[in-house]
């Protein structure tokens, strides 16, 4: 059994158009939404490549700082161990014994003094006022050191040797006083310069955290808005949800009710619409009939044309009535009031049998004589509207329907063995109005088919209680 040709009877439904108004505010939320978002992860951006760039300068200026010291450094020790070479070099020349030894001290003293005013001169070029300053005192003490033993680099040997030993005392060994004071400044510059760089690292260090403060508390104030902006926002969508649902809500409880009393109507309108062909038309043309047959009776027998034409009105009236009961029963079997639920479906199936050619078949257990007439009215709908179904689109030869009751429910079984379909994705009229007649009723509808294997229609409905009932 096909539930309908999909082309012609499936789901019609459309989705709703949205109204402009709850569109642009749709289109508005998700601006907002996306401004806010996006400005913090902007804000947050920039916050991680300013920190990322400031760690960098940091590391830079760590580097030249560290690098600036160390090229110092070694020029301020090289500057202090040439200055205590040059007086080892001094007391070498004064006392060595040896005039060749000698000669070679004075000119180790020279390359030394040379290379030390090579290092003042490449230690005076620093840019910071306070260590040039410094280099400079440096080297005019330095310089008085120089002159106060250059003229004894120039004596002969007959005066080194008279004259040594009293100007080593007089003249050099003073001079280790200031020695040991210059080597004093330089360790001091030495203790200064990686000071100066320690302070540069944590100003840069503190620049840094400032910068980051600022940042997270514009990211803290941004997100703040934000999570209030958006909560406020959230809050005014959940009211106009609620009422919104509270709406649809209301209108399908309307819905079902309109739905109820349209089908109470239709069942109704049905049921006098068949007593009065029953009835009327029916009372009528079977009027048509006795009288057809009394005029019969006058009519002389020469007369074989009149006869004629009186048997085709008969004919004509006898084919009404039966079309007329017909039409009656379709609409309201009287025998679903008379005889009950089961009779009612065993006659749709010989009707829908001689009609179609299939092999409709009804296996029924007797139901309770008890049964609600809105239960009753609702199966036997179905059970007619799956029969024309598989008459019209199943391409079926054999149908069987199953009725079965137990204490507490009823259920109706319709299978046949056509071609089936694909009950995920085809839903039309038929199957809608089925739902809805059983879902008035309490009860749920069960569609199984696959391409090729058949259909089988499933209606379970619940059998009130009589205490239950009386209860309420």
């Amino acid at each position: 059994m096909s539930d309908g040709n999909p082309a012609v009877i499936g789901d019609q439904s459309t989705s709703p158009v949205p109204e402009p108004a709850l569109e642009a505010a749709h289109r508005r939320t998700r601006l907002i939404l996306a401004i806010g978002l996006g400005g913090m992860i902007v804000l947050m951006l920039a916050a991680g490549i300013d920190g990322v760039r400031v760690l960098q300068g940091i590391r830079e200026q760590g580097d030249l700082i560290r690098a600036n010291a160390r090229a110092r450094t070694v020029t301020l020790v090289s500057i202090q161990t040439k200055l205590l070479l040059s007086d080892t070099f001094v007391r070498d020349y004064l006392f060595d014994p040896d005039e060749n030894r000698s000669a070679e001290h004075n000119d180790q003293l020279r390359r030394v003094w040379a290379d030390l005013e090579q290092g003042l001169d490449s230690y005076a070029t620093t840019p910071d006022a306070n260590e040039a300053e410094m280099a400079a005192q440096l080297k005019r003490k330095i310089d008085l050191y120089w002159e106060s033993i250059s003229p004894s680099l120039r004596w002969s040997n007959r005066e080194r040797r008279t004259s040594g030993l009293a100007f080593y005392n007089s003249t050099v060994l003073p001079s280790r006083v200031s020695i040991l004071e210059i080597t004093a400044e330089i360790d001091n510059a030495h203790s200064r310069q990686l000071a100066d760089g320690e302070s540069r690292m944590i100003a840069g260090f503190g620049n840094l955290r400032s910068e980051l403060l600022w940042t997270f508390v514009l990211s803290l104030v941004a997100a703040t808005i934000l999570a209030i902006g958006s909560a406020i926002y959230i809050l005014r969508l959940e009211r106009e949800t609620r009422f919104r649902y509270e709406q649809v809500a209301a209108g399908r409880v309307e819905m079902g009710k309109l739905s109820q009393r349209f089908v109470t109507a239709q069942e109704q309108e049905r049921k006098s619409i068949s007593r009065e062909l029953h009835d009327q038309v029916g009372q009528t043309l079977n009027a048509l009939l006795v009288d057809a047959g009394n005029l019969q009776k006058r009519i002389p027998e020469s007369d074989k044309q009149s006869g004629e034409l009186l048997n085709s009105i008969r004919r004509l009236a006898d084919t009404s009535v039966n079309e007329v009961r017909d039409i009656a029963l379709l609409l309201r079997p009287s025998m679903l009031d008379d005889l009950g639920l089961t009779a009612a479906i065993q006659w749709q199936a010989r009707e829908v049998s001689r009609r179609t050619g299939l092999a409709v078949k009804v296996a029924a257990e007797a139901e309770s004589d008890d049964l609600p007439e809105d239960l009753s009215i609702c199966l036997y709908r179905i059970a007619q509207e799956a029969l024309q179904n598989v008459a019209r689109h199943a391409q079926a030869k054999t149908v069987q329907i199953e009725l079965k009751q137990d204490l507490d429910r009823l259920v109706l079984s319709v299978h046949d063995d056509g071609i089936g379909f694909d009950a995920e994705k085809v839903r039309g009229f038929g199957r809608v109005g089925m739902e809805e007649r059983l879902r008035q009723i309490g009860g749920v509808l069960r569609v199984t088919s696959q391409p090729g294997k058949g259909t089988t229609v499933v209606a379970e409905v619940p059998i009130p209680v009589p205490g239950r009932l009386a209860g309420s």
